[in-house]
């Protein structure tokens, strides 16, 4: 199991998208692998409430598609 925190929620002006986004870091971490991940959402499109479980929920699907893209460099020991 992994250990994960929420690091930190920035409000940042995104030239690109024309308005601000909301950018949340989290580090992870468990024996032998640790990390930060961080992912962007427009600030206008969630409510104060909303910020953290967004963000918990875009984490999991760019995990979830990172591990489904890295499947065949796993090493299988026996």
């Amino acid at each position: 199991m992994f250990d994960i925190q929420l690091e930190s929620i920035e409000r940042e002006l995104d030239v690109d998208l024309g308005g601000e986004t909301l950018e949340i870091e989290f580090a992870f971490s468990r024996t032998g692998c640790r990390g930060h991940a961080r992912v962007s959402i427009e600030a206008d499109s969630v409510t104060t409430t909303e910020i953290v479980p967004f963000g918990m929920s875009d984490l999991h699907l760019a995990f979830a598609a990172l591990a489904e893209q890295t499947k065949a460099w796993r090493i299988e020991m026996t």
